[in-house]
């Protein structure tokens, strides 16, 4: 057990503000009940009180998420607040519920990144791979929304084998609708994802490192949209690394707040309960953000404690093991190596130039 340590600023809050969705999503790593019910989860004002409070800690942003985040009863009001607080706002939705009302309001908040899913050109296989028929088309419609209303957007695809050919008719598809970027994600294997992996349905590490490759080259960087392929560090291109950076979640100044007003690391605590830490109606963000064990841990021993190649990756201080929520979820250990890095090091895909 280590001593508190409130050196880490609380810079980005990701706040799930519904446990549902609208899709059922083949691939979801945290597999919220499916529903077109709007609510409202989270009490609103319990929720700015919290981020006033975290504003003291540093925060300087919020991610909203879900589930379906616009499907919060009070999101306009929560909007308002943000805009009115001056904080950074992030939202990751399906594209299904905005409309010109929200569309309009996402305009007047100071937006860092508007993120619609989107996992195909084609409508039949997009929506098989989203669970509803008809979702490919409403998405769309949210899209051109977005694109009419000069409000920026990146649209982000989840890769299994069905849709890697589907690469090409994306990028084609997200200049036409103007995107700014196209981020392309492998799919986890844990919530949903765990299925897709036990059949077969994902890509290799080999496979991924391989279209990576290709991508790269037949896209190259500043093309007219951004391409980003998230491998992690370790697999990408010097080239790549120079140019975008380090893009891995910062895992020590983030924080989590769950649709019932449970703390987390982030949204693993949807399925991983004992990685919850107390909830915002009767604990100070303060209080746990300094004092939490779960997190004074991570600070001390991140990336000392890491294992596997993680623990001998070079870049291993800049990446500190990728995504901890998946480590966690497929080990019970917040210090496991990244499953893509390791298998990648077990298949002899790992450079030999990026491990001690």
């Amino acid at each position: 057990m280590h001593p508190k340590s409130p050196s880490h600023p609380l810079s980005l809050l990701y706040i799930y503000l519904a446990d549902q969705c609208n899709l059922s999503c083949r691939h979801c790593w945290i597999s919220p009940e499916f529903s077109n019910t709007k609510g409202n989860v989270i009490p609103i004002d319990s929720l700015k009180k919290t981020i006033v409070e975290a504003k003291e800690l540093g925060l300087q942003s919020v991610k909203l998420t879900g589930g379906e985040p616009l499907l919060y009863e009070k999101i306009y009001e929560l909007l308002d607040f943000l805009e009115k607080e001056d904080i950074g706002v992030i939202i990751e939705t399906n594209g299904i519920l905005l409309n010109a009302r929200i569309v309009e309001k996402l305009k007047s908040c100071k937006m860092d990144q508007v993120s619609v899913s989107l996992d195909a050109s084609t409508p039949d296989l997009h929506d098989e791979l989203r669970g509803v028929k008809g979702s490919f088309v409403r998405t769309m419609a949210g899209l051109e929304l977005l694109s009419r209303h000069d409000v920026g957007f990146q649209i982000i695809m989840t890769l299994y084998r069905r849709n890697s050919r589907e690469i090409d008719g994306m990028i084609s598809l997200s200049k036409d609708l103007g995107a700014e970027s196209l981020k392309i994600n492998p799919l986890l294997p844990c919530g949903r994802g765990k299925v897709i992996f036990d059949n077969a349905e994902n890509l290799s590490p080999g496979e991924l490192i391989q279209l990576y490759r290709l991508v790269e080259k037949k896209w190259p960087l500043h093309d007219e949209i951004e391409i980003i392929f998230d491998l992690p560090i370790a697999l990408r291109s010097i080239k790549d690394i120079t140019s975008r950076g380090i893009v891995e979640c910062r895992i020590l100044n983030i924080f989590g707040i769950l649709a019932n007003g449970d703390y987390s690391l982030c949204g693993i605590g949807q399925t991983m309960e004992e990685l919850r830490m107390g909830n915002i109606h009767k604990d100070s963000v303060k209080d746990v953000w300094q004092d939490n064990p779960i997190l004074n841990d991570l600070r001390h021993d991140l990336p000392r404690r890491l294992k596997g190649v993680c623990g001998r990756c070079i870049f291993r201080f800049q990446c500190l093991g990728s995504c901890r929520a998946n480590a966690y979820a497929m080990n019970k250990d917040l210090f496991a190596p990244y499953f893509l890095c390791q298998e990648s090091y077990e298949l002899g895909l790992f450079p030999d130039s990026r491990s001690i």
